[in-house]
C-alpha cells in the first residue's frame, strides 16, 4: 500500500496542491441583496428572520457547539444562518447562477479542502458593541468531492463526524477471569460515540476597511471539504453586549455585510 501511495500521491497531485484564499459575501452572494443604501433595510429584515429566541432550541447548536454559557442561565438569543456550498461550473459558492462580483472554486480539481476559516463583519459598530465578537462556523451536512477519474463530474458524499476516541484502561488478570467483563464497556474511559464540539472563534470587523492581516483563522476544520451540503453560522447575542437583545438589535441595525474568509488547498486528482 505504501508503494502504491508513493506513486499515486504524485500522480493525483497530493504533494502539489493549489492554495487559494477567498472571501464570500453573505449579503450579495448568498442572500442576493445589493450593496447600496436602498437595500440596507432588506438585509436587516433578512437578519431578523434568522434570529432565534433561544440557541438551546437549535439541535445543531446542542450537538456540535461547545456552549459559551450554562443552560441554567436561561435562553440565549442569537442569529442562525444556514447555507449550502457547491463547486460547480456556472454556479457561485452558494449554488446561485454565477454573476458579477461572485466567487467560485475550480471544478477541475477533484477535492478542495479547508485550511482555515474566518469571519468578518462589515459596518460593525464597536462603539456600542464588544470589540471582540465571537461566532461559530461549522459544517453540519455532507462533505462532497468530485470523483477524480470521472469526465461527467460525478460526486462522492461523506457524512463526517469528528468523534472523541476514549483512552483504554489497563487490563489486569482479574478482568480476564471475570465472566461479566466486557472489553468495549469496561476497558474505556468514555463513550465511543461522543462528538468533539466546536469552540467559537473571533470575528473581526472593519470600521470601514478590510484588513486580512487582522483576521483570526479557525484551523479546526482543516481537511474538511469546502463543498458541503449544509454550513451553519451561529452568532450569539450575548457576545455583543451583556444585554443580548440590545446587542442583537444594534448589530442588525448597523452591520452592512457578513463575510466568510476561506484559506483552501485543492488537489487535481490526475
Amino acid at each position: 500500500m505504501k508503494i502504491n501511495y508513493n506513486v499515486l500521491k504524485n500522480q493525483m497531485g497530493f504533494n502539489t496542491p493549489q492554495t487559494e484564499t477567498g472571501r464570500f459575501s453573505l449579503r450579495s452572494e448568498f442572500m442576493r441583496i445589493k450593496h447600496n443604501e436602498s437595500s440596507d433595510a432588506t438585509f436587516r429584515d433578512e437578519l431578523k428572520k434568522k434570529c432565534v429566541a433561544d440557541l438551546w432550541s437549535v439541535p445543531e447548536f446542542r450537538k456540535y457547539c461547545r456552549p459559551f454559557a450554562s443552560q441554567s442561565l436561561g435562553p440565549q438569543a442569537g442569529i442562525v444562518i444556514s447555507f449550502g456550498s457547491q463547486i460547480l461550473y456556472g454556479k457561485n459558492f452558494f449554488g446561485w447562477p454565477l454573476s458579477g462580483g461572485d466567487h467560485t472554486y475550480d471544478p477541475t480539481n477533484f477535492a478542495t479542502k479547508v485550511r482555515s476559516v474566518g469571519v468578518w463583519f462589515e459596518g460593525y459598530d464597536n462603539s456600542q458593541l464588544s470589540e471582540t465578537p465571537r461566532i461559530y462556523l461549522f459544517p453540519a451536512g455532507m462533505d462532497v468531492m468530485l470523483a477524480p477519474d470521472s469526465t461527467e463530474l460525478d460526486t462522492r458524499e461523506w457524512t463526517v463526524v469528528d468523534q472523541k476516541l476514549p483512552i483504554p484502561l489497563p487490563v489486569i488478570g482479574s478482568d480476564l477471569n471475570n465472566p461479566d467483563w466486557i472489553p468495549s464497556l469496561d476497558s474505556l474511559d468514555g463513550s465511543m460515540v461522543q462528538i468533539r464540539r466546536f469552540s467559537s472563534f473571533r470575528a473581526y470587523h472593519d470600521s470601514g476597511y478590510f484588513d486580512a492581516n487582522q483576521m483570526s483563522f479557525e484551523s479546526r476544520l482543516v481537511g474538511r471539504s469546502v463543498w458541503n451540503t449544509r454550513w451553519m453560522l451561529i452568532i450569539p447575542g450575548g457576545i455583543f453586549h451583556y444585554d443580548q437583545d440590545f446587542g442583537l438589535e444594534k448589530f442588525i441595525e448597523n452591520v452592512k455585510d457578513i463575510k466568510l474568509f476561506f484559506q483552501t488547498y485543492a488537489i487535481s486528482g490526475n
